[in-house]
């Protein structure tokens, strides 16, 4: 009898244990965008680390990505409940975790993504710093106001002018993605006399003698900063743990790829983001020591402080590692 009830009670355990493993989801929804700060989901993402780390943890799935370069859309593909795992600038990330900070499914950090400087470059000779800068130049960004090189022009320009007047360049500026605003800057031919950009495009830029550097991100931060973020929700968090321990393995493994065999990882960056920039180019960025590939938040809580300064935060944060699931709080954030 008493073997019959032992015997019931491990079916009963192991069904439960099944229907665990079942509720987690079979495909996980990723976004990432195109350059290269996103190297270590595109490594994940070539070499289908997510599949590997979740098979050894007895959960098959499939990984399925998509390139998405506005942060507002994939902020709503979140939410919305369409994207499992989400990427975008550290704005974005802040921004989403406030709107939902104070609900039952909040937003919280997975990893930082990158660490990297954006640089303002400029082809105007006689802009020195932001200072120079007159009604007749305009200022290429990703977006408006809104975009994460956006951010770090409007926090510049609070230091040189006062908070008061963080968004004094904001009239300068312009919208236009990436590659079209490097090139723009280094033909001359439209009106964009400067860049605020991201690596590949700020040091292509920089090939040009006529071009220069007039704003390093570093600078106005306080040193080496995290320029974007993996953000997912507490129900998938809660929900699927051994993906998100599987989605934490892939990265950790990504990164130690980046860094063991930078050639590699360069040519799969090349593969997925269609650049035909020399591989030799993209590997002394990887190997430049401004650059960091690895989970650790750094000068989150700078970026916080002036976003609330600004009104766009109303949510209370004392510590970084109140925005993020534990798996990175033993990292050496701030």
């Amino acid at each position: 009898m008493k073997s019959s009830w032992v015997c019931a009670l491990a079916g009963a355990c192991l069904a439960i244990i099944g229907v665990s493993a079942a509720a987690e989801v079979s495909t996980v929804r990723v976004f990432r965008q195109y350059t290269l700060p996103y190297l270590a989901l595109m490594v994940m993402e070539d070499q289908k680390l997510i599949e590997k780390h979740a098979k050894s943890r007895g959960v098959d799935v499939q990984s399925n990505w998509s390139v998405v370069s506005s942060p507002a859309a994939v902020n709503d593909a979140l939410l919305s409940g369409n994207l499992d795992f989400a990427s975008a600038g550290a704005n974005a990330f802040l921004t989403i975790w406030d709107k939902t900070s104070a609900t039952s499914n909040p937003v919280r950090g997975v990893c930082a993504y990158n660490a990297s400087p954006g640089l303002l470059n400029t082809r105007n000779p006689n802009v020195k710093s932001i200072r120079d800068f007159t009604a007749a130049d305009k200022i290429a960004v990703p977006a408006v106001k809104v975009s994460y090189n956006a951010l770090i022009l409007q926090m510049a320009a609070a230091k040189e002018f006062g908070l008061a007047n963080y968004a004094k360049l904001d009239e300068l500026t312009v919208s236009l993605p990436q590659a079209e605003s490097t090139a723009a800057l280094m033909s001359g031919v439209l009106e964009i006399t400067a860049n605020f950009s991201v690596a590949p495009y700020q040091y292509l830029q920089l090939k040009n003698p006529k071009i220069r550097t007039v704003l390093n991100s570093y600078d106005v931060l306080g040193g080496k900063a995290t320029l974007g973020l993996v953000y997912t929700t507490k129900k998938f968090y809660d929900e699927n743990p051994r993906i998100y321990a599987a989605f934490m393995a892939a990265y950790n493994e990504a990164n130690d790829l980046i860094k063991r065999d930078p050639v590699r990882a360069a040519e799969i960056y090349q593969r997925l983001s269609r650049d035909k920039a020399p591989t030799e180019f993209i590997v002394a960025m990887l190997k430049n020591p401004d650059i960091d590939f690895d989970p650790v938040p750094r000068q989150l809580m700078t970026f916080y402080t002036f976003m609330q300064s600004t009104g766009r935060l109303k949510a209370k944060a004392t510590n970084w590692k109140e925005l993020f699931f534990p798996a990175v709080h033993g990292e050496p954030g701030s």
